[in-house]
């Protein structure tokens, strides 16, 4: 008899558990996270847009990057902790990413660097927004869209990227 009380015991302390874990692990997997080395690749394909730094020929080019994500009051924030800094100085450091649901957003103010045909640079206010969404197979896929708001390159460009992980 103090056998069977004994099996009860035991299986009502692990009741709760099996409800719990598998609610703690679906929290958990659910938690975004864009932690880790990742090769991002730019001009994925051709340019779009209305600034005529789309029509501009530039190529496909891959850079590694470093990642480390956290989460805090359902907040979730990616920066970047490692790789080359922003071709362009006016880039805001450091670049951060947060999560709004489906993908990780960042946006940027800045001065766009405007190659005149002379080789000259005109410099123009512009804003960028990003989005990497997380595919099943571990990758990003990435749309940078670009607002110049004046200038010989005033109009929007966009082009697509990727991050691997590496």
């Amino acid at each position: 008899m103090a056998l069977n009380r004994l099996r009860r015991l035991v299986l009502l302390c692990a009741a709760p558990l099996t409800i719990t874990l598998p609610l703690a692990q679906t929290a958990s997997a659910d938690t975004p996270s864009w932690n880790g080395e990742y090769a991002i690749t730019f001009m994925v394909g051709p340019k779009s847009g209305t600034s005529m730094a789309a029509s501009e020929p530039e190529t496909q080019h891959t850079e590694n990057y470093g990642f480390r994500s956290s989460c805090t009051g359902g907040n979730c924030v990616a920066t970047i902790v490692s790789g080359p800094p922003p071709s362009n100085p006016t880039v805001p450091q450091p670049v951060q990413f947060t999560w709004d649901g489906s993908s990780w957003t960042q946006v940027s103010e800045f001065q766009w660097d405007c190659m005149m045909p002379d080789t000259t640079i005109q410099w123009s206010p512009a804003r960028s927004t990003v989005h990497y969404t997380p595919r099943a197979n571990g990758t990003l896929d990435g749309v940078m869209h670009t607002d110049i708001s004046s200038g010989p390159c005033q109009g929007w460009i966009e082009m697509d990227m990727t991050a691997e992980r590496i």
